[in-house]
């Protein structure tokens, strides 16, 4: 029986309605009752199982833990479904079919946050001690944008950051990784002008042309929509293909397998700064230095071709994602609506041929 009740809760995870302990204590007392099982008197008293019970069951039952769930929107949730994606890898195969696009001019950009205060490394510390704390810059800090472009072969292009300034300084650049470049917007973020800049820097790399044309997957993000944007992309080769909303955390490679190591390793070079030089703070003047080893090291040939091939992008596979990964859209299924016009067609049909039976 209470396999029955592990399998449930089980499910309730994949669908993102995954129960407390309180409620699998209330939720064990009803099926108890339904399936005439024996009970203390204080589980009828209190309303749920015993504290007890619980330990006991999770020890009886190995694959069962208490997790704690990441918040995660039911615009996610409902958007990242199995025809949504279906839809995605018909398009991007025809498109690859089409082209006959190999592994080096198949693309992938994505922005990330570059901020002056990032989560700093675990360190060892005394045993009981109840708060373990570390110094950062600040307690906010300032964030700056940083454009990566990565191909299915593991080779990428020099990032492009985007600072919070109105006017950009050399020196806020120039000791970033080889070749990037350093973009302003007053608040640091991604814009359609600074998208078209640095997409002009991405065919000076790639020096792709209509006749040698690649292809670019990117997520639909207005900046990356613009008129200027889809403009210098047609006349220049780049074939542009956008994730469907909500889907680009099991889509888009560089979030499955490049940001998360290079987040890290930058939480590290910040870390190892403010030891090499206690009293200062991180600005802006020197994130890109310090994302200069955190880039070498994160955004690998091996990191990069593992998240194209995890997502199923390169080597083409649309069976690569675990179909409980769709499981959460279940809550939100509705019954396919039949097509208006086709109904329309069948209704005008069977009018005239009404027509036509009472006329003759």
């Amino acid at each position: 029986m209470e396999s029955q009740l592990a399998e449930y809760l089980k499910k309730c995870t994949l669908i993102n309605h995954g129960l407390s302990p309180k409620e699998t204590k209330v939720i064990a007392l009803s099926f108890a009752i339904a399936n005439g099982t024996r009970i203390p008197t204080a589980w009828h008293k209190n309303g749920q199982a015993s504290e007890d019970w619980l330990s006991g069951f999770l020890k009886r039952n190995q694959s069962l833990s208490i997790r704690k769930p990441e918040a995660t929107s039911q615009a996610r949730a409902a958007g990242f479904n199995k025809p949504v994606v279906d839809n995605f890898y018909d398009k991007y195969e025809s498109l690859v079919v089409k082209h006959k696009f190999k592994a080096y001019q198949v693309f992938n950009c994505d922005e990330t946050n570059n901020p002056t205060v990032m989560q700093p490394p675990n360190v060892i510390a005394a045993k009981g001690t109840k708060q373990v704390q570390q110094t950062v810059s600040a307690e906010r800090g300032t964030n700056v944008t940083m454009l990566a472009f990565v191909n299915a072969a593991g080779g990428s292009v020099p990032p492009v950051f985007i600072f919070p300034r109105k006017k950009l300084l050399p020196v806020m650049f120039e000791k970033g990784p080889s070749g990037c470049i350093g973009l302003a917007h007053e608040c640091g973020w991604m814009t359609g002008f600074s998208f078209f800049k640095s997409l002009q820097h991405f065919q000076s790399f790639v020096k792709c042309s209509k006749s040698n044309p690649v292809l670019l997957l990117l997520d639909n993000h207005s900046s990356h929509l613009d008129y200027q944007v889809v403009s210098f992309a047609k006349d220049n080769g780049i074939i542009l293909l956008t994730f469907p909303p909500h889907c680009s955390h099991a889509l888009q490679p560089l979030d499955v397998s490049v940001f998360g190591p290079f987040k890290r390793a930058c939480g590290k070079s910040q870390n190892d700064w403010l030891n090499r030089n206690p009293g200062q703070r991180i600005s802006i003047k020197e994130i890109e230095e310090l994302s200069n080893v955190p880039y070498q090291e994160a955004i690998t040939p091996k990191n990069i071709i593992a998240g194209f091939q995890s997502t199923g992008i390169f080597p083409f596979n649309r069976f690569m994602i675990n179909p409980s990964r769709f499981a959460p859209s279940f809550v939100t299924d509705r019954p396919c609506k039949p097509d208006f016009i086709f109904c329309y067609f069948i209704c005008l049909v069977c009018a005239i041929l009404i027509v036509m039976y009472v006329t003759f």
